[in-house]
């Protein structure tokens, strides 16, 4: 199997994991849900490549708000587009890779953070009414980087040995 085709497969497995994790395992927030499906986004993009991270992640999560809040899908698309670019960018930009990764963390969860009040406001047509989800947007913020923080290393080992096997 060519790499891009093991990357196709990965971007299939992650969409459904992320549409998966995002879609059922939901706590409801002022005007949304709280999830860890952004932890989820950023662990599968420390282990395939952009673009494929990329789309993996906004397809898959958009799918889920397809299901749950369909009018949030299209920000979503966008928003969970957004995420992992800025990911990769700095991730990419500094030497260590574990302080990298979780710098690029932080800065990359801020997007959906204000992204989504921003967005309620709009949607709700007042930006009070977005507001209302910022405590439970940061508490989703500091969720993600947290279990991240925590499976980061485990992910890197696993994907380590698995692509030894597919060599």
């Amino acid at each position: 199997m060519n790499s891009k085709s093991l990357h196709i497969c990965e971007t299939a497995m992650m969409m459904a994991f992320v549409f998966v994790v995002t879609r059922f395992i939901q706590i409801p927030i002022p005007f949304g849900y709280f999830n860890i499906g952004n932890c989820v986004i950023l662990l599968f993009c420390i282990l395939i490549p952009s673009p494929y991270g990329i789309i993996g992640s906004s397809v898959g999560s958009a799918f889920a708000d397809l299901m749950s809040y369909p009018i949030y899908t299209l920000p979503t698309l966008l928003i969970k587009a957004a995420m992992p670019i800025v990911f990769y960018f700095i991730a990419g930009k500094i030497n260590n890779k574990k302080f990298g990764y979780l710098i690029g963390v932080a800065v990359s969860t801020l997007i959906p953070l204000f992204g989504y009040t921003i967005t309620g406001g709009i949607i709700y047509g007042s930006l009070i009414t977005g507001l209302a989800q910022f405590p439970g947007l940061l508490l989703e913020y500091a969720a993600n980087l947290l279990i991240f923080g925590v499976l980061y290393r485990p992910v890197l080992n696993a994907a380590g040995k698995y692509r030894e096997m597919s060599i």
